[in-house]
């Protein structure tokens, strides 16, 4: 079995491609520098989503599985917030995510693949303040999702997260309140989502769907 991830070298991304990995997947990632660090679970590209050049799919000859990971987080009011670092978010979230999905798409269709995208918590509720831009970029990731499973009838499905542990979120203020805010406390491992984004690839019968895997911060 062969899956794409992009990002595949943020923690997440990695996260995702050792699952993939360890459960009989090779593993094509995308990466701005695949110089970063080392990625054995199979072939890196050099990927920048502003440049958007989609040549490198044409070097896969199979696609079972497309996890649309890479993402751009950037903050500010809507007064305050300047034009390029909300094109960035857009850039990345919405206009690559939908680009890298029609690329591959001929690859998938071939395979009867599955695609699992990567929205967020923000999706669903209005974030943590400050990031109304991001919250609609990852709305339209889960609205995509949906329509997307529809339009192809591929298992389209999207997986959303919440504040994913990281050692820059270590002893913070926002580690806090979202350790206070959860039914578990605490932040969310990046392996619970990579195992969330392993079961929907792997599952028959769901479509459409956006699984939250945020340790309860929902619900309160």
């Amino acid at each position: 079995m062969y899956a794409l991830v992009t990002g595949a070298l943020s923690t997440l991304g990695y996260a995702i491609s050792e699952k993939l990995y360890n459960n009989g997947y090779t593993v094509y990632g995308t990466a701005r520098d695949p110089l970063k660090k080392d990625f054995p679970f199979g072939r890196l590209f050099r990927f920048d989503f502003k440049e958007g050049d989609y040549s490198f799919l044409s070097q896969i000859d199979e696609l079972d599985l497309l996890v649309n990971n890479a993402g751009i987080f950037t903050e500010g009011s809507q007064e305050t917030l300047c034009d390029e670092d909300f094109q960035a978010v857009i850039d990345v979230n919405v206009t690559g995510l939908f680009k890298m999905t029609k690329a591959a798409l001929f690859l998938l269709k071939k395979s009867s693949g599955a695609v699992v995208n990567i929205s967020s918590i923000n999706a669903l509720h209005p974030g943590f303040g400050s990031t109304a831009h991001y919250d609609g970029s990852k709305g339209f990731v889960s609205a995509y999702t949906r329509s997307l499973a529809m339009e192809t009838g591929l298992r389209v499905n999207a997986v959303a997260p919440g504040l994913i542990k990281a050692d820059r979120l270590s002893s913070t203020p926002l580690e806090a309140m979202y350790s206070q805010h959860s039914v578990f406390s605490g932040m969310v491992e990046a392996e619970d989502v990579a195992s969330a984004v392993l079961f929907l690839a792997s599952s028959k019968g769901i479509y459409g769907q956006t699984l939250v895997v945020d340790n309860g911060y929902l619900l309160k």
